[in-house]
């Protein structure tokens, strides 16, 4: 429709911004599940210093990067050319002190660059906590709801990833994408552009882009908060097409996950995990919780089967390639209830095969 305009929020103006631009927050994420932050207050200087270290470590060969390939904390190198899409990334995932730790990334990252990463991930980390405090406010909520939660010293942490879509020499003959369309399957996803490409579906069905605004923060929320509000906010499909990243384009970008927190042994048991305890909206527009059982989820299980579809594809460059299967089991019981839930992307999560 044209009347559909895309929600940007300043807030740089206001001191109390949770306040003042909470009910404008809460607006967009129900209505798009997308918005874009201007203000945020993340210095413009650490963001670039991020992008700069990005883009040195990706002139490195590839079989250099190749050396630590992404694990099942998402922390490595991620290549992908599958239907998934055509692009590579830095993964750092992990709790608070990994990255510094520097188990499973490559030398190039030295001290002094992995320090620069904590300290990235740090700030998102606690912008979005202040949005999940925004979330649980509107709701009737205690304030600390969703954010005790998420946090960082507790598994498996969230994601930053460092993306780069590189230029091609020909558009791939098995019609992969760019990125294909998906829905993110953590809490929130912050995505810093560097440069125009993303789609977002619109609430009346429309794909368009979004606009690439400097200095600026993309937010969406993620299929767990989705859940988690008994869809009162929307997790909404997006993609990067080859219309509007054609072959002769490059295209930088860091995009960070906000992820709940689960942690799992070694017999692929969850000992710790947030339960997405699927809320209910009353008449005063309070939210509740449903008495149907069917709809509570946890967030390592839906975590879990996310994670093994979105690399299932490029397995033999990543951890699926050698791990034991058996999450399969778990990701079939939760196939069925997500997809009763309306929520994932469903590219795949009903298909899974044990070949």
């Amino acid at each position: 429709m044209a009347d559909e305009v895309f929600p940007i929020i300043d807030l740089s103006q206001d001191g109390n911004w949770p306040d003042l631009k909470g009910p404008e927050i809460v607006e967009a994420c129900k209505k798009w599940g997308f918005m874009i932050l201007t203000g945020h207050g993340i210095p413009k200087d650490i963001i670039d210093s991020m992008f700069e270290m990005h883009q040195a470590f990706c002139t490195l060969p590839e079989e250099q990067k190749l050396e630590c390939v992404i694990d099942e904390r998402q922390i490595g190198y991620d290549l992908k050319r599958s239907k998934i899409g055509m692009n590579e990334c830095m993964v750092f995932g992990g709790v608070k002190g990994d990255i510094v730790q520097g188990d499973n990334i490559h030398p190039w990252w030295d001290a002094e660059k992995r320090a620069k990463v904590e300290e990235f991930k740090e700030k998102a980390h606690n912008l979005g906590l202040e949005l999940l405090k925004v979330f649980a406010t509107s709701f009737g909520l205690d304030p600390e709801y969703f954010t005790s939660a998420h946090n960082m010293n507790q598994g498996p942490g969230s994601v930053l990833r460092m993306l780069h879509y590189p230029k091609l020499g020909e558009k791939p003959k098995e019609d992969f994408p760019r990125l294909y369309s998906h829905t993110d399957w953590g809490s929130l996803t912050f995505v810093w552009p560097r440069s125009g490409g993303l789609e977002v579906e619109t609430p009346s069905k429309r794909w368009i882009e979004v606009p690439l605004i400097p200095d600026s923060i993309v937010v969406n929320v993620g299929d767990a908060m989705s859940l988690w509000s008994g869809q009162a906010l929307k997790s909404t499909l997006h993609k990067i097409s080859f219309d509007n990243l054609p072959i002769d384009q490059t295209r930088w970008s860091m995009a960070y996950f906000v992820n709940a927190n689960t942690l799992w042994n070694r017999s692929n048991k969850c000992e710790i995990d947030a339960k997405l305890e699927i809320l209910k909206r009353e008449e005063d527009g309070r939210l509740t919780l449903s008495s149907d059982q069917h709809t509570i989820l946890t967030a390592g299980e839906y975590h879990q089967a996310r994670l093994y579809m979105s690399q299932k594809e490029d397995a033999k460059n990543n951890w699926v390639g050698q791990s034991d299967l058996s999450i399969l089991d778990t990701a079939h019981k939760l196939a069925s209830v997500v997809e009763r839930l309306g929520v994932a992307n469903g590219s795949g999560l009903v298909n899974f095969s044990r070949s």
